[in-house]
């Protein structure tokens, strides 16, 4: 009889450590919804960065930001603090869960890197070594470090020489309106 029990509690650790890996005690999320919503989370952290790192301002930007990621994936901040708490618990699963959402990340930014290319490439930008981008699809390229993302137009240097005469006629308008008039 000791050997069915034995043979019983052994058939049962076994069903259960080869039973479905996504699975999670209640109140925890599944490891694929964790890897969802981790990615979404950062996703939101890195939109946060170029605001204000006030503690009013972050709350007002970032929560509903992070509640809108909360709602998409039907959970709510103190399950997704539950759930990290439990998965980190656990170093080997957590390596596991951010290897899935590092995949994921760089997923998602490799099809945004790809549309960008197709954009410069519609657009005749090309990009610099030094992270900003130079129209020159006719003249060579001068090295004008730009912002990332900051576009130059083809017609730079003629739109800031009419800028300037543009600006010093008005003033030289505005001169001669508030003179005095000569006796």
């Amino acid at each position: 009889m000791h050997k069915y029990i034995i043979l019983f509690f052994s058939v049962l650790t076994l069903l259960c450590s080869c039973g479905n890996d996504d699975s999670a005690p209640d109140g925890i999320l599944k490891k694929s919804e964790m890897v969802n919503v981790l990615a979404d989370v950062h996703i939101v952290d890195g939109g946060l960065i170029n605001i204000s790192q006030e503690p009013d301002t972050l709350y007002k930007y970032g929560y509903p930001r992070y509640l809108a990621v909360f709602k998409k994936y039907n959970t709510d901040s103190a399950e997704f603090r539950r759930s990290f708490k439990y998965y980190s618990l656990n170093p080997a699963v957590f390596s596991d869960i951010y290897d899935r959402v590092l995949k994921r990340l760089q997923v998602q930014t490799d099809s945004l890197t790809k549309l960008l290319a197709i954009q410069n490439k519609k657009n005749h930008v090309t990009p610099t070594a030094t992270g900003g981008r130079v129209n020159s699809p006719v003249r060579p390229a001068q090295a004008t470090p730009l912002r990332p993302g900051m576009m130059m137009n083809p017609n730079q240097q003629a739109i800031m020489k009419f800028n300037a005469k543009r600006d010093s006629a008005l003033k030289q308008r505005l001169k001669e309106k508030n003179a005095l008039p000569k006796k």
